[in-house]
């Protein structure tokens, strides 16, 4: 292999251990690694996406690029390392290191070409405007709508629990006889038969099912209606569970002209995966979704035909997640 080629394999190589790993360690330079930075508001109206950046540290950090080259070429580490120093001899000069393809390190401050920024960025760096909501704000009136219907119905149960005060005392005298007639005093076994018969399980005194005496059997049918409904509610609960974690599993299509808000954008599957989990630690009631971007994979945690709806969303969650932006797929 001459050495053109050589160097041009070394830097290839150099660009996906930084675009994959995100670092890789230089002998005799120091350490190129990938960060993020969050967003910054430029103005009121203008925001700086977050975008992954190329630092230098001098410190060793990421795989050594000699063992790497060893293992891409299947070579010993001797001969890695002297196409390690042939590489270094074509590239630096002085206190610049020209990597074609991947960028340029100078007095420890790297500046990455374009094609690779757009590799690490497929989203690019351009500034975003925030659409100010104007108008009628439907989802504020909705909610106060439902805050004032939970209000009167409570209100009205409320006032349908007491008696009637112009009724006078023999009213409630006479609910309370057909509540329970006043008789002679009523046995521990009849008391307990009546709680088991109320709770819909079997006669703790007796070990058999008990009806109680003179009572409504709709009471018991109504018992074993409300269990059966709980039973149903709680299996459709956890159904629902399954289908939400087998949901995010699974990499969607972007819906053109549709908003989304995005957690972060990655070169496998395993790894948007890890990031929802981790966001789903502390928000458990967010609905993420794996979407195919390019030939990478975006998570998304809301989306709305809306922009406004995702910038609001993102400045009511930057207290506990940071670092989300809003993508509008083409």
């Amino acid at each position: 292999m001459s050495n053109s080629r050589m160097v041009d394999a070394v830097n290839r190589l150099v660009g996906e251990l930084l675009s994959g790993a995100g670092g890789v360690f230089l002998p005799g330079v120091g350490s190129l690694y990938v960060e993020r930075q969050g967003a910054k508001r430029l103005d009121k109206r203008t925001i700086q996406p977050p975008c992954r950046v190329v630092s230098f540290a001098s410190q060793p950090q990421g795989a050594s690029l000699v063992d790497e080259i060893a293992r891409a070429a299947q070579v010993d580490g001797a001969k890695a390392a002297e196409i390690y120093e042939t590489w270094l001899a074509r590239t630096r000069n002085a206190e610049t290191l020209a990597i074609e393809g991947v960028g340029v390190l100078k007095f420890k401050h790297f500046t990455p070409d374009a094609a690779f920024d757009l590799v690490l960025n497929p989203e690019g760096r351009k500034p975003v405007k925030i659409k100010t909501r104007r108008g009628f704000d439907w989802t504020l009136w909705v909610g106060i709508a439902a805050i004032l219907v939970a209000a009167g119905f409570g209100g009205y149960q409320f006032l349908m629990s007491y008696p009637d005060p112009a009724a006078g005392p023999a009213a409630t005298a006479g609910a309370a006889a057909v509540q329970r007639p006043a008789s002679a005093a009523i046995p521990a076994d009849t008391l307990r038969a009546d709680s088991a018969a109320l709770r819909g399980v079997e006669n703790p005194a007796s070990g058999t099912d008990t009806a109680v005496p003179g009572a409504d059997s709709s009471a018991g049918t109504s018992a074993g209606t409300a269990s059966a409904s709980a039973g149903a509610g709680a299996a459709a609960q956890e159904g629902q569970a399954v289908e939400t974690e087998e949901a995010y599993r699974t990499p969607l299509s972007l819906v053109p002209d549709r908003n989304y808000v995005v957690l972060g954008v990655y070169s496998q599957t395993a790894n948007a995966l890890r990031a929802i989990e981790e966001t789903l630690e502390q928000q458990p009631l967010w609905r993420c979704r794996i979407y195919r971007l390019g030939a990478k994979f975006m998570v998304s945690p809301f989306e709305s035909d809306d922009a406004g709806a995702c910038t609001q969303f993102i400045r009511e969650n930057s207290g506990s997640v940071s670092g989300m932006w809003t993508y509008r797929a083409r």
